[in-house]
């Protein structure tokens, strides 16, 4: 049987995937044209989709205190060049969501194996975490997409993922669901997809397949107590 699981935190909306709150914010944010800029996007649509940022601060970075958390997470973001051209690793995501700690928001980067990746991944899913996944086709190409979802199927009782549903920040937002992008993992059988390095596959709104390699994660949880 063919199952799915997307996140707690969104709903569907005609101009894309929008917060659950009462007053729900869409979460999508377009990435610029700006090398290197897709983790921190991808940083902020988690944060906004925890409700510890607002859309409207986020398009305004200017306005924020320096002395707040904002600011120093704003400031961060500009020492680091990471809106610019130097990229982010999952190591950098982990330590600017700790910007955010006195809202409840808890980093953790994962590593290890495609299996070890899939299965902290569907965790945090499961346990209403939100996961950023970061992958490469090739040594010098490389993104970070917000998982939203996984899909598999269940056999005589035992759940099998195959897919991962993604929010992309480089292409525009979804309007008849909640991702824009999917990363197959897994066959029903829990092989991988393909051999070599880059195992899984990706398309995107295009429709076009390539081949790709999960390289690590990150996840967002907020302790709401």
């Amino acid at each position: 049987m063919n199952t799915m699981c997307v996140s707690r935190w969104l709903m569907v909306s005609p101009k894309g995937p929008e917060t659950c709150a009462e007053n729900g914010a869409l979460v999508h944010l377009r990435q610029g044209d700006a090398e290197g800029a897709c983790g921190p996007y991808a940083l902020m649509m988690a944060l906004l989709t925890l409700g510890v940022l607002e859309r409207k601060e986020i398009t305004d970075m200017n306005l924020w205190d320096g002395r707040s958390r904002e600011g120093k997470f704003r400031n961060a973001l500009i020492s680091h060049g990471a809106l610019i051209s130097s990229g982010t690793n999952g190591e950098d995501l982990a330590s600017l969501a700790q910007h955010f700690r006195g809202s409840g928001i808890e980093a953790e980067h994962v590593t290890g194996s495609k299996k070890q990746l899939v299965s902290k991944l569907r965790d945090a899913l499961d346990r209403d975490g939100i996961p950023l996944i970061g992958v490469s086709w090739s040594k010098h190409s490389g993104h970070w997409m917000m998982v939203v979802g996984h899909q598999g199927y269940v056999r005589e009782g035992q759940y099998q993922l195959t897919h991962l549903l993604c929010l992309d920040p480089s292409t525009e937002a979804p309007r008849a669901s909640l991702w824009n992008a999917v990363i197959e993992v897994f066959t029903e059988e829990g092989q991988s997809v393909s051999r070599g390095i880059y195992s899984s596959n990706h398309w995107g709104m295009d429709g076009n397949t390539s081949a790709c390699k999960l390289d690590e994660a990150v996840v967002l949880e907020c302790n709401e107590e």
